[in-house]
């Protein structure tokens, strides 16, 4: 079975810089697992990967050595045109903003982002199973609710990445 393991935004802001020790534990559990985090176009331009971003304008990556060691990936672009991958993202936005009390509008792109990845990655067969680290309970239970509706039963794994997640976390965790 082939997983990829797709990150939010808040994995990164959890673990702090790339000096930080749960930064550096998450660093070493991927290259000794020997995988690679998947993060949306959305996630890499809130982490300052495009400088040209109107909405995140920085292009001072903290984490450019993940890049550059291979063990951070930024997946293509989001094909808007798969039926599925957009109404998976559509229904993720409506789901948040429900359990959320917040309207459609404000509900973050790149938290619907999180689950349009997922999906592409499982209908083209890039991947058999995802695991969803993230730090956005609502975008987890969003991704375990709506998956299996969509076809993809028994293909999505939710981690909540907590604090005591990042301190322990190891290789065998992938």
């Amino acid at each position: 079975m082939t997983t990829a393991y797709i990150a939010d935004t808040g994995v990164f802001v959890r673990c702090g810089g790339p000096d930080n020790e749960k930064f550096q534990r998450l660093r070493h559990a991927l290259r000794k697992a020997g995988v690679s985090l998947l993060v949306p176009q959305r996630v890499y331009d809130e982490l300052g990967g495009d400088a040209a971003t109107t909405e995140y304008p920085s292009g001072n990556v903290a984490y450019s050595d993940g890049f550059e060691e291979g063990w951070l990936t930024v997946a293509d672009e989001l094909d808007y045109t798969e039926s599925v991958v957009s109404t998976v993202m559509d229904a993720a936005r409506r789901f948040i903003a429900a359990e959320t009390d917040r309207d459609e509008d404000l509900i973050e792109k790149a938290d619907t982002a999180l689950l349009g990845l997922a999906v592409q990655v499982l209908a083209s067969g890039q991947a058999d199973h995802v695991v969803l680290l993230t730090t956005d309970k609502p975008a987890g239970r969003a991704a375990e609710t709506l998956l299996p509706k969509h076809g993809f039963d028994d293909q999505i794994t939710y981690r909540y990445v907590s604090v005591e997640y990042l301190e322990t976390i190891s290789a065998e965790d992938f």
